[in-house]
């Protein structure tokens, strides 16, 4: 068990000490979001956990639910020690944000983890590997200015050469992301991805149900301290084990966020993001006629030559295209759904005026 730590043990810097500006800033308790439950936040100090609430004027200047609190956010509490609840006066700043689609809302971003330095994709070896999925989580972690590491688990089901292979294949298509090969069940490869899990970083691990995320935080830890449960035999999907998110302390001073399966990902806003998990695109349109090409039946694209010459592959091509697509669509949506709340914003107004 991890004993009592300083705020800089969880993680405290100038980033976040610089924020403190007012006097009555730095009166209130700085602490960290350690896990989320409904109406309520468990935040740290080092020396203590408490439960804290979200005061009515910070629920209400929020534009929106990612300006809430979230697992690993730094937040000013008041009453931190005081009566059932502490108060959130205030969200600090974020240096780097996991978020998605909501699931079913195409405007809607939901928060995974905050203040992250690295995550690790986890991707399973007891089924096709779904490159497309892999890309989709590269966008969303380079997005979040996050560093991102793919472990491909369940390397004792294949054969060393079969793993080698599939090894060589992922590896030729991310070529700029680090990628390693771990068994949870013969250890294989663990001791290289538990030194990863470095001290003084936050790391979070995502991935579909199922591929072994819990059972990796478990040999992180050293102990059993989530459940695991097998892939359903009927469709080789996982089931859900991790049903919440949670800052957890290691004990060489690193931090570790395990999350739910994310099934759904869906699609953000994302320039950033593709620009770095599609960066041999990015090298290759360099070269085309016009700069404002869209890589789409467009004369003179060194991208689609590239495509028709075999130099890239139709199919990554093609999922860059998609995700392009549906980034672009979230925000004409984003935009029309603000020009609705400006619109019912003057409407509330309009009857206020009237009472």
């Amino acid at each position: 068990m991890v004993g009592l730590l300083t705020l800089s043990d969880l993680g405290w810097n100038e980033y976040y000490s610089s924020q403190l500006k007012s006097e009555d800033d730095k009166r209130l308790q700085p602490a960290r979001v350690i896990t989320i439950h409904k109406g309520a936040c468990e935040v740290s100090n080092g020396r203590g956990v408490c439960l804290a609430k979200m005061t009515g004027r910070l629920r209400y200047n929020a534009k929106s639910k990612a300006d809430f609190p979230t697992v690993g956010d730094w937040v000013l509490v008041k009453d931190f020690s005081v009566g059932e609840f502490g108060r959130i006066e205030r969200v600090l700043n974020r240096k780097s944000i996991l978020q998605r689609k909501s699931v079913g809302r195409a405007t809607r971003k939901q928060l995974i983890a905050a203040n992250i330095d690295r995550v690790f994709i986890i991707q399973g070896l007891d089924t096709t590997i779904n490159l497309n999925r892999i890309e989709r989580y590269l966008v969303m972690v380079h997005e979040g200015n996050i560093e991102p590491i793919i472990i491909l688990t369940k390397s004792d089901l294949l054969k060393s050469e079969e793993c080698d292979e599939l090894l060589s294949q992922v590896k030729g298509h991310f070529k700029s992301t680090k990628i390693m090969l771990l068994s949870n069940k013969t250890n294989k490869g663990l001791i290289d991805v538990i030194s990863l899990f470095e001290s003084g970083i936050t790391c979070c691990v995502i991935g579909m149900s199922g591929v072994g995320k819990t059972t990796l935080i478990n040999k992180v830890l050293g102990e059993d301290r989530f459940i695991t449960m097998p892939v359903r035999a009927s469709d080789g999907k996982g089931m859900h084990t991790t049903t919440w998110r949670e800052l957890i302390t290691l004990q060489n001073g690193g931090h570790v966020i395990d999350t739910p399966g994310l099934r759904e990902l869906g699609s953000l806003d994302v320039e950033k993001g593709i620009e770095e998990a599609f960066d041999d695109i990015q090298i290759i349109a360099v070269n085309c006629k016009f700069k404002d090409c869209s890589h789409i039946d467009t004369e003179g694209c060194a991208v689609i030559d590239a495509v028709k010459e075999g130099r890239l592959s139709k199919a990554r091509y093609e999922n860059y295209i998609k995700l392009v697509s549906e980034a672009a669509q979230f925000s004409k949506d984003l935009i029309e759904n603000k020009d609705l709340d400006r619109q019912l914003a003057r409407f509330h107004r309009t009857l206020k005026n009237k009472e």
